[in-house]
């Protein structure tokens, strides 16, 4: 633990503790009091040296971790990052960024087929750590794929357009479009 870090809060200010705790580590952190790599006190030693009730620690970490300043290392302890956290950040980000990308894929309808058209299998490799290069890699491909079937959409609409059918997005939709119980029956199955 490092013994400069002032953990006293103020309980007459309208400034929550956990906000006030989390100000003190950046202000040793930015006075040069707390270096990358140090260790900081566990949540439990940090909520007993405060006063505060453990799940005010903890979640004081959570937001100091997810701006980069601590890092939590599994039966380790937390620590002040540093430089070597840059690759994490970006990988964090990368992942980000996928996520929205396949939730954008993931949203939009399959693409047409006729009737005697085979729909590709889907790529599904098996779990991997993947590098940093890799998951930019991967990241560009889903935008490309997402762009890809944006254009194909667009050119869709288009050519029923030309044929003068409805753009389906722009109906209103039928009061009965979604599925209710109303008149279904229900039958016990009890105990």
């Amino acid at each position: 633990m490092v013994p400069k870090l002032d953990l006293v809060v103020d309980r007459g200010t309208d400034v929550p503790l956990g906000a006030q705790l989390a100000a003190r580590i950046r202000t040793a952190l930015a006075a040069g009091a707390l270096v990358a790599g140090d260790r900081v006190p566990s949540v439990r030693e940090l909520a007993e040296a405060a006063g505060v009730n453990v799940n005010t620690a903890r979640a004081v970490y959570a937001r100091l971790e997810s701006e980069g300043i601590v890092r939590s290392e599994q039966g380790r302890g937390t620590f002040i990052s540093g430089a070597a956290n840059d690759e994490a950040a970006t990988r964090r980000e990368l992942r980000r960024q996928i996520a929205q990308l396949e939730t954008a894929l993931a949203r939009l309808p399959p693409p047409p087929t006729l009737a005697n058209e085979p729909r590709p299998a889907a790529k599904r490799p098996g779990p991997a750590a993947l590098s940093t290069d890799s998951l930019e890699a991967v990241r560009d491909e889903l935008f490309e794929r997402l762009s890809e079937l944006e254009a194909q959409r667009t050119a869709v609409l288009q050519r029923l357009r030309r044929l003068g059918v409805e753009d389906s997005e722009q109906r209103t939709p039928s009061r009965r479009a979604t599925p209710s119980l109303a008149g279904a029956r229900i039958r016990w199955v009890g105990a």
